[in-house]
C-alpha cells in the first residue's frame, strides 16, 4: 500500500527555521583498533555502546565496538567486517564482505557470535544497514543484473522484501526503529524519501516546494523521520523533519543542512555544509533550535550521525576518503 502526501511551504513552517544557538559540546576522540589509521563511529545505543569502522592503509576493514576500550567485532574467517547499527540489547547489524567480490548482511551478537543472513533469490550480494530493538535487521540486496531492493530479516533470520511505491524500481534503507524503516526510492527522474511502517505499508514522504528529490536518513520509535528535501529543479536543499503523517513539520538551518540521526525525544543531529572541504556538526532540538557542536582543533570537517535518548552524539571528523577519527560529543 502506498500513500502520496502533498506539501506546500507555508509561513507557519518558515517560522520553525531557527538560528544557531552559540554553544559547543565536549568532544572525545574514541580511538580505533591497534594499527588502525582510519576509524569512524556509526551508531550509539542508550547504554552508550558505540559501533563503527576501523582500518589501516592496505589492511582489511574491521568492525569496532566502543564499550570502554575499542574492541574488534569479527565475522566469518577471511572476510572483512563493517558495522552500521546497534540496538539497545547490544545486537549489531552490518556486513561481512570481500571487497568488489561478495557481501552478506550479518547480525552480530554481544557474545561474539554472528549470523550470516540469507540472500534474496536471484541476488548475489546483501548488506545490513540498521537494526531495531526487536532484532530485525534492515538492509539491501544488490546484483549486477537486477535493481537494488530494500529488505528485512526478522529475529529468526526470515527474509522479507520491503514494498516499493508505484512507479519505483530501486530502493535503499538508511535507518530503522521500533518496526519502522526509512530510506529512499528511485523511479525515472524521481528520488523520494519513504518510510516503511510496522503494518507492512510504505509511506511516501512529502516533497518540498514542488521538488521531486528527497532522502530520509533516520527514524525514531514514534515514526518521526529526518532527512533532506530539495526545492523545485534541485535549486536548493534543506534538512527537514517529517511527522507520522509524512508531512514536513520542521526545517533545520538555512540550507545545505543534512540531518543524519534522531532520538525518541525528537532531537536530531547532522551537519551543515559550507564547502566540499568545510562543514560543521549540528544538533537540533525538537523545536528546531540549532546548536553548533564544535569541531576538534584542526578539523575542517565533522559529521554527527547518531544520537541516543540520553543526548550523547557520535560521528567522525576528517575527509571521508582520507583518515577519519571516531568522535563523541557529550
Amino acid at each position: 500500500m502506498s500513500r502520496r502526501l502533498g506539501f506546500s511551504l507555508s509561513a507557519a513552517l518558515l517560522a520553525t527555521v531557527v538560528v544557531t544557538t552559540p554553544a559547543h559540546a565536549a568532544t572525545t576522540d574514541l580511538g580505533g583498533l591497534d594499527g588502525g589509521t582510519w576509524h569512524s563511529a556509526q551508531a550509539i545505543n542508550d547504554a552508550g555502546v558505540v559501533v563503527g569502522r576501523s582500518r589501516a592503509d592496505g589492511k582489511p576493514e574491521r568492525g569496532v565496538k566502543y564499550d570502554g576500550l575499542p574492541a574488534e567485532v569479527a565475522g566469518p574467517a577471511g572476510l572483512e567486517t563493517r558495522l552500521a547499527s546497534i540496538n539497545n540489547s547490544g545486537v549489531m547489524a552490518g556486513s561481512s564482505f570481500e571487497p568488489w567480490v561478495s557481501s552478506r548482511a550479518t547480525r552480530f551478537n554481544p557474545d561474539g557470535t554472528y549470523q550470516v543472513l540469507d540472500l534474496y533469490p536471484g541476488y548475489a550480494r546483501a548488506a545490513g544497514v540498521a537494526i531495531d530493538d526487536n532484532g530485525t535487521v534492515y538492509g539491501v540486496v544488490t546484483d549486477d543484473n537486477n535493481p537494488q531492493l530494500p529488505v528485512k530479516w526478522d529475529a529468526t533470520g526470515a527474509l522479507t522484501r520491503l514494498p516499493l511505491p508505484s512507479g519505483m524500481n530501486w530502493g535503499l534503507v538508511t535507518g530503522a526503529s521500533n518496526g519502522y524503516a526509512v530510506g529512499y526510492v528511485l523511479g525515472g527522474f524521481i528520488t523520494r524519501a519513504v518510510r516503511w511502517n510496522p503494518d507492512g505499508t510504505v509511506t511516501e514522504l512529502a516533497d518540498l516546494d514542488g521538488g521531486n528529490t528527497s532522502y530520509a536518513r533516520a527514524v525514531n520509535r514514534h515514526g518521526e523521520v529526518v532527512g533532506e528535501a530539495y526545492t523545485k529543479n534541485n535549486y536548493g536543499v534543506a534538512g527537514v523533519r517529517w511527522d507520522i503523517d509524512g508531512k514536513i513539520v520542521t526545517m533545520y538551518g538555512h540550507g545545505n543542512t543534512h540531518p543524519r540521526g534522531i532520538n525518541d525525544h525528537g532531537v536530531a543531529v547532522g551537519f551543515t555544509t559550507v564547502t566540499t572541504s568545510d562543514n560543521f556538526p549540528k544538533r537540533w532540538d525538537a523545536d528546531g533550535t540549532e546548536t553548533d557542536l564544535g569541531r576538534p582543533d584542526g578539523a575542517r570537517k565533522a559529521e554527527a550521525v547518531s544520537i541516543n535518548n540520553n543526548g550523547v552524539i557520535v560521528g567522525y571528523t576528517g575527509e571521508y576518503y582520507s583518515p577519519l577519527t571516531a568522535v563523541k560529543w557529550d
